[in-house]
């Protein structure tokens, strides 16, 4: 069946239609599971505005990297149109270490981690790592299963294994994972966690234009759990660019547990870390209500890089014996680089009122295979 070029715009009195979406240079994942990826409803009306919303989506599944813009040809005889990306396969199975380091304590921590996406290129994922510190040790797993019972959700289970000084916490949840359109999804699940049953809901909207180092785009998503008390939370992010290279990340995020009482200390939130209070050492507090502003300029000038110069000011709910909220004030500079199939990233953040000598610094290299 002959493929032509199609033509820059459609007329309004031609009824075209989609067919699978491909890819230009098939790489390692199934072509049956990439046009279910590219959630492009084949014999839909073609809309023009779709394929660069699904190319989106498509890189912010970290599986692909763009070569160029996508094509469209077509199948005359059917009025047909064939959506056609140009994207690579980017290096998605990672072997990751990184240590952090707190001058003024002396307290360190190590992370080890193994990261396997797009399996065989089935859209299957498997995660597994562990953590440890002086105060804590953690072992986790992940493993989703894509496309359950055809639909275009997907199934993720989830295990991990804490101890530290006084606990000991073995958790599991199982959560359904179900795509709307391009941007917006939405999670429902449950499992036990401290030996407690819960269950687990969120909405989520992304329209970041990649992963990693977006450059544009939303990331928002609600979240809560629901076991003998609430644990609500809301989550976001905003990439706002600028200029060529740089582009400015607003982000925000606050959790709480609901009702106000006192809990006990295994069902608390942990914070610390790169994924919320980077100027405090990972999951080195415990806390019921916490949340977090941060502006961070980053400079994309080299490729596959991002420059960051960051602030964070956030709160946290103490616990007993001290009372009201604890104020943190952090600001710092990070590195990311890609390097072939690695990327190392360097961060140096500091409080307010300590000496700049006593920072907190986080050190990761990924090693792709």
């Amino acid at each position: 069946m002959a493929l032509h070029a199609a033509p820059l715009y459609i007329e309004s009195d031609e009824a075209w239609v989609w067919s699978s979406a491909v890819q230009y240079k098939k790489g390692k994942t199934d072509s049956v599971v990439f046009a279910k990826l590219a959630q492009i409803e084949v014999g839909s009306p073609a809309v023009l505005s779709q394929i660069p919303r699904a190319e989106s989506s498509l890189l912010r599944l970290g599986y692909f990297s763009k070569n160029s813009e996508a094509k469209l040809y077509r199948i005359a005889n059917r009025n047909s149109l064939v959506p056609v990306f140009d994207l690579a396969d980017a290096t998605a199975s990672f072997a990751e270490a990184s240590f952090a380091y707190d001058a003024e304590s002396g307290d360190m921590n190590g992370l080890l981690k193994v990261q396997l996406m797009n399996i065989a290129g089935t859209a299957r994922d498997f995660s597994f790592g562990g953590e440890n510190s002086k105060n804590y040790r953690l072992a986790e797993m992940s493993y989703k299963e894509p496309f359950i019972l055809g639909l275009n959700g997907s199934l993720k289970l989830h295990g991990e294994f804490f101890e530290d000084d006084s606990t000991r916490q073995r958790n599991a949840d199982l959560k359904y994972i179900q795509k709307l359109g391009w941007e917006w999804q939405y999670c429902v699940g449950g499992g036990y966690k401290n030996n407690k049953p819960f269950s687990f809901l969120s909405l989520g909207f992304d329209s970041r234009d990649k992963v990693p180092l977006p450059f544009k785009g939303l990331f928002a998503e609600v979240s809560a759990e629901l076991s003998q008390f609430a644990a609500v939370g809301l989550n976001g992010e905003y990439y706002q660019p600028f200029s060529k290279n740089w582009t400015l990340l607003l982000e925000a995020k606050g959790f709480g547990m609901l009702p106000a009482r006192n809990y006990a200390k295994e069902d608390l939130f942990f914070i610390g870390g790169s994924n919320d209070f980077i100027g405090l050492q990972p999951r080195s507090i415990r806390t019921r209500a916490y949340g977090l502003s941060e502006m961070d300029f980053q400079w994309h000038g080299l490729k596959n890089s991002a420059l960051h110069i960051f602030g964070q000011n956030g709160i946290y709910r103490n616990r007993g014996p001290f009372t009201g909220w604890e104020r943190i004030l952090a600001y710092g500079l990070g590195w990311e680089q890609g390097i072939s199939n690695a990327a190392i990233a360097i961060y140096y953040t500091l409080l307010q009122g300590i000496s700049p000598m006593d920072g907190l610094l986080n050190m990761s290299v990924k090693l792709g295979f």
